[in-house]
């Protein structure tokens, strides 16, 4: 039997009705194509901000830190460093400077010591001390944030005259202990003299122990 003959154009038509059809992309995808890809990358950017801008934070503040411990190890090793010319610088002072220097300025207060000391220099200029007053430790007065302390002295003395008197403070004055004379006042004249009232006061640099010697 002969085959029954089919149009070509027919046959191609119908493969192209077989054929899978493509789908047309979204409408919405090709109209906000722009602005999805930019809140993407928005998206990118914040994330990595939030992820990367706290490790950035955590670098600068260990660097800090870092730059903070380096400079207080400098600060320790000069002043160790003038801590050890210190020590080098007093080890070198002579023995005997050290002795006048705790003369000067003692480290406490003695009484007999300085009861000694007035009396002697009362003896080499022919002055007689009558009365001698300490302050009490109430009235005790920092003379400046050193720590450097002061007691204050009232004498009663009686001179031959006034040259006599002259000599015992000028006796004072040379001594290797520090005495300001603060106030000297004439209290009475007689036939042997004059009777004067002194104020003085003198210096001493407190330790950790007892600051007054009895």
């Amino acid at each position: 039997m002969p085959k029954p003959q089919t149009n070509e154009p027919d046959k191609i038509a119908a493969l192209k009705d077989e054929a899978p059809k493509l789908k047309k992309p979204s409408k919405i995808f090709t109209e906000y194509y722009s602005s999805i890809i930019l809140i993407l990358i928005t998206a990118l950017v914040a994330a990595g901000y939030l992820v990367i801008k706290p490790k950035i934070d955590e670098y600068k503040a260990i660097q800090a830190n870092s730059e903070l411990i380096k400079l207080n190890v400098e600060n320790e090793q000069t002043y160790l460093a003038a801590l050890r010319r210190s020590v080098s610088a007093a080890q070198s002072i002579a023995p005997d400077v050290l002795t006048k220097v705790d003369k000067a300025l003692p480290r406490a207060f003695s009484i007999p010591e300085t009861l000694v000391m007035l009396n002697r220099s009362a003896m080499a200029t022919n002055v007689s001390i009558t009365n001698i007053a300490f302050s009490p430790v109430s009235d005790r007065v920092a003379v400046s944030k050193t720590g450097l302390q002061s007691i204050q002295l009232t004498l009663n003395v009686t001179a031959p005259d006034y040259g006599a008197l002259k000599n015992f403070l000028s006796v004072l004055e040379a001594s290797l202990r520090i005495i300001d004379i603060q106030m000297l006042t004439v209290t009475d004249f007689t036939e042997a003299g004059a009777n004067f009232s002194l104020q003085l006061r003198t210096y001493y640099y407190p330790g950790t122990d007892n600051n007054i010697k009895l």
